[in-house]
């Protein structure tokens, strides 16, 4: 099983698209702050 992480980044907000075996198994947004990316990707990948 393989998980891939999107990354569409600007200055307040990140969008996030997590992929699990070539299908979106969540996507969503959150502030562009390092710690609350890593936060997100670790819950949801």
């Amino acid at each position: 099983m393989s998980d891939y992480i999107g990354l569409d980044v600007s200055l307040k907000e990140t969008a996030i698209s997590v992929r699990r075996d070539g299908k979106r198994i969540w996507r969503g947004k959150c502030p562009s702050d390092p710690s609350l990316i890593a936060e997100v990707v670790r819950e949801r990948a």
